[in-house]
């Protein structure tokens, strides 16, 4: 008999006899159980094709397999035994649980299967109109989550129309642009596959014009292709696209022509921004001066203007005269008769067009019965070919041709002054003495404009190299609102300066006004 007398040991070997039964009878019931249990599969990162393993217990027992998009039958698996199931991963296969049917019921996988994707594009849509539906061919595009188009115009799975393993039907959006596509799908390596072949999204294309010559103000029908796909309508000469149209199909555009449309392209553009030009100009008809009779003529006497176009014709502007006369003795399409303004002097003249912004103005100067010298002209609607300005300081607008407020004619010069006595500066491209021989008076007009009050001043000189004092030049007293005509004696100016090199506009005492100046002009 064999006693043992370290009692710490015996204790030990009794807890190790315990474990050793408690571990042999777990196994003895597992192995007796016919209990259907999976325990794992994989591999992660597998292959539509590959072999996926099941690990588990009495998975003989197993009638078939669910995956996601595809089923495999008992009679497909590749190896069946109690524990060890294995399957070639059909290609229709999608992420997602696996389900095991079993007589004793079905067993849910707790993770999801996700597989490795090889996924390709083969063919693409060569052209489609936004708004329809393009085809794209290829290898496991249902796998595809999101559809990019060109200048990042993403379509995400609930925009796309249908896919299957081979095929993928996405519409492209309204605002889409030619270019290729990007297929983005999910997998356990995610990824991006952008297409060798370009999609040419659809564009209005314009193929005529009617009228041509069209006028003012008028109906413009556009003919073409696509034209439905129009969002804006640009004009040559004009900044802000036509957005209302009167009329729209595909076939056919019918558009009102804007105030200052002049001769040339007519632009196109979709909603995805891109513009078309026409590839003809579309002319837009305006008046002509050919003959001016009798020239000279006298105050007050018709003058008979000849030409093409006349009817189209609002008002006549005369050199001196502030306001275009409206009222004509007689109009038709080639002659316009009308009556001579008293006090008009020599000069062009400037017909306004009706529905329009643009002025056309006779290339010879009207002849007035009675006019020793012809006007020397600074700004009448635009400033003379024979000056320019030279510039200026304390002011944040010097703008020439500026349409918000005009004398006569359509145009003025806007100034605004940020200081009491900011100014701007005129110049002669050739000097010329002053007082001009036979010229007696300045003739200025002044609209008084934001910020300007029934004090508000200007001060207006000549210069030759020195700058006149305050008291050498002439100062005006603005009225707000309104043009004021300024006829100034040439012997106010009391700088008396050999010739005129500049001739500038200043501000006297009050900063941040602004002032429209037309008609300067020497008589």
């Amino acid at each position: 008999m064999i006693r043992i007398f370290n009692r710490p040991l015996l204790s030990l070997i009794c807890v190790v006899i315990l474990v050793a039964g408690f571990v042999s009878c777990k196994k003895d019931n597992n192995v007796n159980s016919s209990k259907v249990e999976l325990l794992s599969f994989g591999p992660t990162g597998a292959k539509p094709g590959d072999t996926l393993r099941f690990i588990g217990n009495n998975l003989n027992q197993v009638t078939s397999i669910d995956l996601t998009g595809a089923t495999v039958p008992s009679s497909s698996f590749i190896q069946t035994t109690p524990e060890l199931i294995l399957i070639v991963i059909p290609q229709q296969t999608q992420q997602g649980f696996v389900t095991l049917r079993t007589p004793q019921g079905d067993i849910v996988s707790k993770t999801k299967l996700n597989l490795m994707v090889p996924l390709k594009i083969r063919t693409l849509t060569k052209e489609a109109r936004p708004g329809e539906n393009v085809t794209i061919t290829g290898e496991f595009l249902t796998w595809v989550n999101r559809v990019t188009f060109s200048k990042n115009k993403v379509v995400d799975s609930t925009g796309i129309v249908s896919k299957s393993l081979t095929q993928l039907v996405v519409k492209v959006p309204l605002d889409a642009q030619t270019g290729p596509i990007v297929l983005s799908y999910g997998g356990t390596e995610p990824k991006d596959v952008e297409s060798a072949d370009t999609l040419k999204v659809t564009l209005p294309v314009v193929t005529g014009f009617s009228p041509n010559p069209v006028k003012h103000g008028t109906n413009l029908t556009i003919t073409g292709t696509n034209l439905d796909l129009a969002s804006k309508v640009l004009f040559t000469g004009v900044s802000t696209a036509v957005v209302t149209f009167v009329s729209q199909s595909a076939t056919q555009l019918v558009v009102q022509v804007p105030a200052a449309a002049t001769k040339g392209k007519v632009t196109l553009e979709a909603a995805s921004g891109v513009r078309l030009a026409s590839t003809l100009d579309l002319d837009v008809a305006l008046p002509a001066i050919t003959t001016m009779a009798p020239n000279p003529v006298a105050p007050e006497a018709n003058l008979t203007i000849t030409g093409t176009n006349l009817d189209l014709v609002s008002s006549v502007a005369f050199t001196g005269i502030p306001a275009a006369v409206s009222t004509f003795v007689s109009q038709s399409a080639t002659e316009l008769v009308v009556k001579v303004p008293a006090g008009t002097l020599r000069g062009k003249v400037t017909l306004n067009v009706k529905n329009s912004s643009l002025t056309v103005q006779s290339s010879a100067d009207l002849q007035i019965v009675g006019s020793s010298v012809a006007p020397i002209i600074v700004y009448d609607n635009a400033l003379s070919s024979n000056w320019e300005k030279w510039g200026g300081w304390g002011t944040t607008v010097q703008e020439l041709e500026s349409t918000e407020q005009a004398q006569s004619g359509a145009k003025a010069i806007k100034i605004t002054y940020s200081d009491a006595y900011g100014a701007i500066q005129l110049h002669p491209k050739t000097t010329f003495a002053f007082p001009p021989p036979g010229y007696t008076k300045l003739k200025v007009s002044i609209y008084g404009g934001t910020g300007a009050t029934a004090t508000s001043r200007v001060a207006i000189y000549m210069k030759d190299a020195t700058d006149p004092t305050d008291a050498q030049s002439k100062i005006l007293t603005l009225v707000p609102g309104v043009f004021t005509t300024y006829e100034i004696p040439l012997s106010d100016f009391s700088n008396n300066p050999a010739k005129v090199n500049e001739f500038v506009i200043k501000n006297y005492g009050t900063a941040n006004i602004t002032i429209y100046v037309d008609d300067i002009l020497f008589q």
